[in-house]
């Protein structure tokens, strides 16, 4: 091979690292970093449902930090339909960084929280 052509490859590869990584870094590529406890570890709907419902202080803070942020119980597990937790519905990776930001200076709801990029 001659050395232009390796030339070209390594950079090539360069750039496709760069902007794969730069793209990583700025939330094109989505990486999940939330998960939520073993379903036979998650609280009851009735219990999520109750926990959402005395916390509406929190779940309009919540939604008040982007346009596209929704607050509900959601059901994880296929298996068991009666666990719940609540789960956090955000559009942009500046809604995500202020949502965890305002859930760790505040107590929580009572029950887990996952937070999913729409």
């Amino acid at each position: 091979m001659k050395s232009t052509t390796k030339i070209i490859i390594v950079v090539a590869v360069c750039l496709l690292l760069v902007v794969g990584a730069f793209a990583l870094l700025n939330g094109w590529f989505s990486v999940s970093r939330d998960t939520h406890p073993p379903c036979e570890q998650l609280p009851t709907v009735a219990e999520a449902n109750k926990a959402l419902a005395s916390h509406q202080d929190l779940v309009e803070k919540i939604e008040s930090v982007g346009d596209d942020i929704a607050v509900e119980v959601g059901k994880p597990c296929a298996d068991d339909l009666d666990r719940g937790l609540i789960i956090v519905s955000y559009s942009s990776k500046s809604d995500r960084d202020a949502i965890s930001d305002l859930l760790s200076r505040r107590d929580g709801f009572g029950a887990p929280v996952h937070l999913v990029k729409r």
